[in-house]
């Protein structure tokens, strides 16, 4: 369930929401009201489809109803329809352009987004601010700590290369693995899981990628990796979707998991699951974008 938090000029402003008998959702402003504001912020968790961007719509109504705003900012930590980032067969949607053709229409003069899926989410939503995946999951000092101990970062897959490069280069690592799979784009089976890159025999192992929906790319990714004689084999993933349970995964090879909250259910986390707050990872942006004016 989606959930919304609204501040102008800096101080928490209550909302109300919910749904008519026929299904409309509705959104309005709880007294005591300000009696003006020049900024707001307003912050999206787990929103997931477009009966919650419609709720973000009717604030960003009703608050412009009633006060004239100089600047606006959205603060997105996951981005509904960013998987469908280009139209992959004859006949598909280009989902995510569609979705943010809507969300333009708010008229956010900056839009942060968590680790985005796709590079493309740039040319699709006006005034971008992305927060890379590295900024996220050094929020956690258990995986910064052991990233710091030597713990080696893998690649599950080409499309994951490019940032766990760039996480590399950040915290300094020496190296990192890679590992390659082929997808079926008609069925979504996946198969060939190899090791293309890295010694992982001795090694504690993380793999490193933005979201985790099913998790099939990484119970294969273990299993290449304990045959190659990882010792063990832990993941972060930024969004954690989890859609078969985190159990399908710390069951079959996957030793521990980080992921944050931008979409992730907090009660799943245990001893072998950290949930990464977005309030503490959004609140260090405002403080370095304020910083930086």
């Amino acid at each position: 369930m989606m959930k919304l938090q609204l501040t102008l000029d800096g101080e928490n402003a209550a909302l109300e929401t919910g749904r008519f008998p026929d299904g409309a959702v509705w959104a309005r402003l709880l007294p005591p009201l300000r009696q003006q504001a020049e900024t707001l912020t307003l912050r999206a968790t787990a929103m997931r489809n477009m009966d919650d961007l419609m709720l973000l719509a009717q604030v960003m109504d009703a608050v412009r109803q009633r006060y004239t705003l100089r600047l606006t900012t959205l603060e997105l930590p996951w981005l509904p329809y960013a998987r469908q980032d280009r139209s992959m067969r004859d006949g598909d949607s280009f989902a995510l352009k569609v979705f943010a053709g809507f969300l333009n229409q708010l008229r956010f003069d900056r839009v942060t987004v968590l680790d985005p899926h796709s590079d493309v989410v740039a040319g699709v939503v006006n005034n971008l601010s992305v927060i890379p995946q590295h900024q996220c999951l050094q929020h956690s000092d258990n995986l910064s700590q052991k990233l710091g101990d030597g713990l080696m970062l893998m690649a599950p897959d080409a499309g994951a290369l490019k940032k766990t490069d760039l996480l590399a280069r950040h915290i300094g690592a020496s190296e990192y693995g890679i590992l390659g799979k082929h997808r079926d784009l008609a069925s979504g089976a996946l198969s060939g899981f190899e090791l293309l890159k890295g010694n992982v025999a001795g090694r504690d192992v993380l793999i490193v990628d933005d979201l985790c929906d099913a998790g099939g790319t990484f119970i294969g990714s273990a299993a290449v990796l304990r045959q190659a004689g990882a010792r063990s084999v832990s993941l972060y993933v930024t969004h954690g979707l989890f859609s078969k349970g985190v159990d399908h995964l710390l069951t079959q090879g996957i030793d521990f998991i980080w992921t944050t909250d931008s979409i992730a259910d907090p009660s799943v986390a245990s001893q072998r699951v950290e949930i990464i707050d977005t309030e503490t990872i959004f609140r260090s942006k405002s403080k370095g974008a304020a910083h930086a004016i």
